[in-house]
């Protein structure tokens, strides 16, 4: 081991989406007797032969072989290798067979515990770690300074303000994760926003569900209000019921809210435990709508409950709706979900190849009241009617009618953003849906990390480049320094 042992903490994405802070949270906890760097593999050459002594890996279902691999590869060199994330959190014997050591749920306080044991006794490192849930008000800032942030997408720098989710819907793995709904002091998510490069002002907060505790959202809200800077986030539905709330989010900076509606077959929403009122989708979006929030809804099929009709039937709802933008994809079993249990034991699970968990254009079980090709077909075929150039253009005309969205407040989206935000879809979408383009787009976001001549050049990844903090960000006042009881 060198004098100063090295650290990389590696993350395997399926997709060049929102950026993360769990490495960077793992990093803020990382004692000081280490060099660490955090490298993303869709964004940034993995250099596999420079000296390391300890490598932590974070996957989600879809590449956690690619994880395995990266951790055999490291192990034969002799490295000590952590797994976590949310496939290992639920099958960590399988992780194990890759790694020495397996972290469960929320990783600070087994990774801290996994730091000292290397630096007394590098052979003590080994096992199942689980460790309580950390106390958030007592967390460092997450190291963003260690990710190449501008290679994201300029709105998508993260913020995180909760974690965990207060829902335990059948098919997600949230809640497989372990931890209740909790929040951050506003003092920290603030200072979060001060951190952030100048380069990059608008932001995504990466929290399941931010709104999970009204009382404290509103008070963030005040908080950021004195900012005015553009910002998205996740939503479950029914935050969208009170117009006074979502004024006070987009006189805040909200500009986007995501929410997951799932099914307009309240039967489906019933038995998976959404615990939603599909009457009710429509009044919704109309309040996004006119307080000039963009409205995203997420959409999955092949519940027990659905037939053939349901893609149809989705249309014409989303034809008469006010809501601006979609993603759609089949039910996804993740291991350790209750979904996956009841398919298994039924003996409906298709495959246990993990890179088809994707629910673009594999299903991967059987559904009850359609089969496996129907569920396929009439989702592909669902995304393409629904980002067609006709339906494309109508929402955008839509949106035009609003004058909150053609003639937007500072900060606020407007016409020339929702036009390449619709085209950029429509783009993007086809990619996915179609399998000649699916296969492509599958290899042009792998080779993506080698289009930055600055990696060629460095050959490693612990050098990064720093930035300048968000200059303009004035300083604050702390409103809150309390947390929701745990």
């Amino acid at each position: 081991m060198s004098p100063r042992p090295r650290i990389k903490l590696i993350t395997v994405p399926w997709e060049l989406d929102v950026a993360t802070l769990s490495l960077a949270s793992l990093a803020a906890v990382t004692p000081d007797a280490f060099d660490i760097a955090i490298v993303d593999t869709l964004r940034e050459r993995l250099f596999l032969d420079e000296p390391v002594d300890l490598v932590g890996i974070t996957a989600s279902t879809p590449t956690i072989k690619a994880a395995y691999g990266l951790a055999d590869a490291y192990r034969s060199r002799g490295v000590t290798v952590v797994i976590g994330g949310h496939h290992a959190t639920v099958l960590p014997e399988e992780a194990l067979q890759h790694a020495d050591a397996v972290v469960c749920g929320e990783g600070e306080g087994s990774w801290m515990r996994i730091c000292d044991q290397f630096l007394t006794r590098r052979s003590r490192v080994g096992g199942i770690y689980r460790d309580p849930p950390p106390d958030l008000s007592k967390l460092p800032q997450p190291r963003i300074d260690l990710m190449k942030i501008q290679r994201y997408e300029p709105f998508f720098f993260p913020v995180i303000a909760s974690r965990g989710c207060p829902e335990r819907c059948s098919f997600c793995f949230a809640g497989c994760f372990g931890g209740t709904y909790r929040t951050y002091p506003i003092a920290h998510v603030l200072e979060q926003l001060r951190r952030r490069p100048a380069s990059r002002r608008p932001y995504y907060f990466v929290d399941d569900n931010l709104p999970g505790d009204p009382e404290f959202a509103r008070e963030l809200f005040r908080a950021l209000a004195r900012y005015r800077i553009p910002f998205g986030m996740q939503a479950r539905w029914e935050f969208a019921r009170n117009p006074d709330d979502l004024d006070l989010a987009r006189r805040a900076g909200c500009m986007f809210i995501s929410s997951g509606y799932e099914s307009i077959n309240q039967a489906t929403l019933d038995n998976t435990g959404k615990q939603a009122r599909a009457a009710e989708y429509r009044q919704v979006m109309r309040n996004l709508f006119e307080v000039g929030i963009v409205s995203s809804g997420n959409w999955v099929f092949g519940f027990d409950w659905d037939t053939p009709e349901i893609f149809g039937d989705t249309l014409e709802f989303l034809d008469n709706s006010q809501l601006l933008h979609s993603t759609f994809t089949t039910e996804i079993p993740f291991p350790g979900t209750p979904s996956f249990v009841r398919y298994e034991a039924e003996g409906r699970i298709i495959t246990n190849d993990y890179g088809k968990y994707l629910g673009k254009y594999h299903v991967v079980f059987r559904p009850r009241l359609m089969t496996p090709e129907q569920l396929s077909t009439g989702v592909r075929r669902l995304a393409l009617e629904y980002y067609s150039p006709r339906r494309t253009v109508r929402r955008y005309r839509l949106a035009m009618e609003n004058p909150r969205f053609a003639r937007p407040e500072p900060g606020g989206v407007g016409p020339l953003t929702l036009a390449m935000l619709n085209a950029f879809q429509m783009v993007q979408w086809r990619h996915q849906m179609i399998p000649a383009l699916h296969w492509l787009y599958r290899r042009l976001i792998t080779a993506n990390r080698y289009r930055y001549l600055s990696d060629h050049v460095r050959k490693t990844n612990f050098s990064v480049r720093p930035f300048r903090p968000a200059a303009e960000f004035e300083p604050f006042v702390p409103i809150s320094d309390t947390v929701c009881p745990q």
